[in-house]
């Protein structure tokens, strides 16, 4: 006899036409619909998560299919492939670390199944959906890392993780490219190695180095175009930081480490030598240390990362140190020269103790700050410690560090470096007399997502489309795009340092025009004109309303 659960039953009445609106809109509308649910009333987070994981569990057991299967020129995916895939990024996205890491294992298997030892994977869409797979293990590494986090610090892994990783690292070996340096899963390879063997990394040359041909490569920056800098201290610096957000998912794209490094290379050569990254960007540390290491002149390379807080931590001594000590290790480095620190709890006041640990930790060079509201930024000021920047969104569409923020920093000779300044792409010529973006498409970022939602906010999109052509006219009259002008827009306030600009390794890049930013300036006539559209947005209510520099993460 079936016995109902104990637990109190939670349910309510969806009526008649509710119910319809659900089962007949499109699967990218609900999705839309959902997500605007959960920017404004965001303590539906948990519920949503929550019966995301009661569905994944309770279907845990349909079989998925097969992946790949074999045909006379090679192994292709199956249609089933993207199902699989998306099944193992849900995995992730909610919390179910361990299940989404023994599927991704099952799906590797499965493909050694397939292969004859020896022989050559010859499908270019089976080597995309490696390399895609490479990212949702790294994705799926980097949520185990946070799973191991606890109030003491972070602990030990347990016997069955332990098991499951080995079981991992095992299969990938055996999946390996004949005639290659590079091993197909190269960058899940060396994330598991951290993670198994911890800092023996540290000291350890990288696969590239290993071979007898290797020269390490010598930092030559090109004159592409005149470069800006500025000053942190005695550091001469770009005013042009790379950032590495979109390593921490494939949802960007994916690409092999191969074609990551040659990307890294590049821009550095290019005069893109500082990089933004931080303990949670996936494998960036990891890639960004093991390449600057291998440069005959490293030092020539700004590497910026990030402590973050996000959940309750006891701060004492051994924490600090042991979490400057993991950021050295994975950037195969003795010294961090910026350390940017992120607390999310303002309520729990141990963020004065931590930075005063860390700005007596000598692996510190520099320490900033990273989405501290004014209010805060002030009082560790008034503290003591001493920071030299902090990391905010600033944009034509978010300007709230005009409103306070700017004013402590130029009083303090603190350096604001800003992300978010081209909104996700928006802010691009190719968006110019567009309709709205189908925000769930297969083109479609998170980045995307998150900076329409910033659009909608500040105006709507005719408001933008209206900047967008007042952005265009000024950059006909500098024969640069409506990026550059965006961008130049942000760095004309005398507070800024530096704008970090996503990079997508490996995936896109646009080194030439970004480098157009550089060396001039908009004039009066041309802040007149952006003004006027600026004046009938809702920037004076986004600030408001989303409140201080940072507060959205609060």
């Amino acid at each position: 006899m079936a016995v109902a659960p104990s637990s109190k039953a939670k349910t309510a009445h969806v009526n008649m036409m509710t119910d319809t609106i659900i089962a007949n809109l499109p699967p990218d509308a609900l999705r839309s619909i959902v997500r605007t649910i959960l920017t404004t009333e965001p303590s539906m987070t948990s519920i949503f998560e929550e019966q995301a994981r009661k569905f994944l569990k309770n279907t845990a057991r349909t079989p998925l299919g097969k992946s790949f299967q074999s045909m006379s020129y090679g192994i292709e995916p199956t249609a089933n492939f993207t199902l699989v895939q998306q099944r193992i990024r849900s995995t992730i996205g909610c919390g179910l670390v361990l299940e989404s890491l023994s599927l991704l294992t099952d799906v590797i298997e499965e493909l050694i199944g397939l292969t004859t030892p020896g022989e050559k994977i010859q499908s270019d869409d089976t080597d995309q959906c490696i390399v895609s797979l490479d990212g949702d293990v790294v994705q799926a590494l980097t949520a185990m890392q946070k799973r191991l986090f606890s109030t003491q610090g972070s602990r030990e892994l347990d016997s069955d993780e332990t098991l499951l990783l080995q079981r991992l690292r095992s299969v990938l070996e055996r999946l390996s490219r004949p005639n290659s340096q590079e091993p197909t899963f190269q960058r899940s390879i060396e994330v598991l190695e951290n993670m198994l063997y911890g800092p023996k990394l540290a000291v350890n040359v990288t696969r590239l180095q290993r071979t007898s041909d290797y020269q390490p490569h010598v930092v030559q920056t090109r004159s592409l175009a005149p470069m800006e800098t500025f000053s942190l201290k005695a550091v001469r610096l770009p005013r042009l930081f790379l950032g590495l957000w979109q390593l921490s998912s494939p949802s960007w794209g994916a690409a092999s480490r191969s074609q990551m490094t040659a990307h890294f290379l590049d821009h550095i050569d290019s005069g893109f030598t500082a990089f933004d990254m931080a303990d949670h960007y996936g494998d960036a540390e990891i890639i960004f240390g093991q390449l600057r290491s291998s440069l005959a002149n490293s030092d020539a390379v700004f590497g910026a990362t990030k402590y973050c807080v996000f959940h309750k931590t006891a701060i004492n001594p051994e924490v600090v140190r042991a979490n400057v000590a993991e950021r050295c290790q994975r950037m195969s480095a003795k010294k961090i020269d910026l350390l940017q620190f992120h607390w999310q709890d303002y309520g729990d006041h141990q963020y004065i103790e931590a930075l005063r640990l860390l700005q007596q930790d000598e692996r510190v060079c520099q320490l900033g700050l990273c989405n501290f509201d004014t209010k805060r930024l002030q009082e560790v000021v008034n503290e003591g410690i001493d920071i030299v920047t902090n990391q905010v969104q600033f944009s034509l569409i978010d300007a709230r560090p005009r409103f306070k923020m700017g004013e402590v920093c130029a009083q303090h000779n603190l350096k604001l470096l800003t992300y978010g300044t081209l909104c996700g792409g928006f802010l691009a010529d190719k968006w110019l007399g567009k309709a709205e973006p189908q925000l769930f498409g297969p083109e479609s970022t998170p980045s995307q997502r998150k900076y329409f939602e910033m659009i909608q906010t500040w105006g709507d999109w005719d408001l933008f489309q209206t900047l967008l052509q007042v952005l265009r006219n000024i950059g006909d009259k500098y024969s640069v795009s409506i990026s550059n002008v965006a961008t130049r827009w942000v760095l004309d306030f005398e507070y800024v340092g530096a704008v970090i600009v996503g990079a997508r390794m490996g995936v896109s890049e646009h080194m030439e025009e970004n480098l157009k930013s550089y060396k001039w300036h908009l004039d009066s006539e041309d802040q007149r004109n952006i003004e006027a559209v600026l004046e009938k947005s809702r920037r004076e209510e986004v600030f408001k309303v989303m409140g201080d520099c940072g507060s959205e993460y609060r």
